[in-house]
């Protein structure tokens, strides 16, 4: 694998988003081999046109540029296409709105090569806006992935678990290996306006359960560019059923890692349980709670949904990854 980094944009309609992206991205400042990898998954704007026309126009000798489509919708296949095609040792994940600080690319490449116990690492984001910020952004701006991913640098294996997937760099010996493994994503994270989302951190635990560490580090800082499409609480109610959702099949990956399977009878105790003691609250909460109050009733219903009807579900993901983790063992 050549020394180097690649930077793997995979982007859907981002036409109106790619122009600030990119000149942060020229703007690096280098002394490592990189190379830019957009892949437009199924557009309809003429994202890769833009793009391979803004670059032709303002991009850089010295980082090598080049784009790919994948008709097939659903990131985490935007992403693979872009991560076969990269010729460097380190992959960064870069969405098509972060806007990296000028050192980021250069710092990543060194924490990197310092340490090879790093399976995954991550740093840190602010939220810019594109219409005026909501008075209730910074209560949910988890739900956005604006946050800290630690309170300071080093190993967040056992505290955070995981990171999220912008700004995010792995190694593409990792993801070679884990395809000669048999590897299956069990999500496809986002597919075109769809909020299905999780990728990121079922990679993570992908990577602790090959023995590797998830890697904080606060110089790694970045600009989350906020649409104003996506600024009101009925997209914060979405994207929260959809992380409910993928929080289901990523729990797999947490009881591997802990050793402990869960059994139909204890899914039937914990649904038992819960109706017990919080039924009535919640049916209270989500007829005259407010948005908050509505949105936890909304996620109690959903985990008794699961616990009575979604065992077999648990149970072939749960049998998924030891299919191919026993490749690896």
């Amino acid at each position: 694998m050549n020394l180097g980094i690649s930077i793997v944009i995979a982007t859907y309609n981002g036409k109106d988003r790619l122009a600030n992206t990119l000149m942060h991205l020229r703007n690096q400042k280098l002394s490592c081999p990189t190379e830019i990898i957009l892949v437009d998954n199924a557009s309809t704007d003429g994202t890769k046109q833009f793009a391979d026309k803004w670059w032709k126009n303002n991009g850089v000798s010295y980082i090598d540029y080049s784009s790919y489509q994948q008709p097939i919708p659903g990131k985490s296949y935007a992403q693979d296409l872009g991560y076969s095609k990269a010729k460097y040792k380190y992959l960064l994940v870069c969405d098509d709105d972060n806007w990296l600080c000028n050192d980021y690319v250069q710092t990543a490449f060194e924490i990197m090569e310092s340490n090879s116990e790093i399976g995954a690492l991550g740093g840190w984001c602010e939220a810019v806006f594109e219409s005026e910020k909501p008075d209730w952004f910074d209560t949910y701006a988890k739900y956005f992935a604006v946050s800290k991913q630690g309170t300071d640098s080093g190993d967040v294996t056992h505290k955070k678990g995981c990171l999220y997937g912008a700004g995010m760099v792995i190694k593409k010996s990792h993801w070679v290996y884990l395809n000669k493994l048999g590897f299956k994503p069990l999500l496809t994270c986002r597919k075109g306006n769809t909020l299905a989302s999780g990728g990121d951190t079922e990679y993570s635990y992908v990577l602790r359960l090959l023995g590797y560490k998830m890697w904080f580090d606060e110089r790694l800082y970045f600009k989350h560019f906020m649409t104003k499409g996506r600024l009101n609480l009925n997209y914060v109610s979405r994207i929260r059923k959809a992380m409910s959702e993928s929080n289901f099949v990523v729990s797999a990956y947490v009881d591997k890692l802990n050793n402990q399977k869960q059994t139909s009878k204890r899914f039937k105790r914990k649904f038992l349980s819960l109706v017990k003691h919080k039924f009535i609250k919640n049916v209270a909460k989500r007829l005259v709670g407010n948005f908050e109050q509505k949105e936890q009733a909304k996620e109690y219903f959903r985990q008794l949904k699961r616990l009575l009807f979604s065992y077999k579900a648990y149970e072939t993901n749960y049998k998924s990854i030891d299919k191919w983790l026993t490749n690896h063992i």
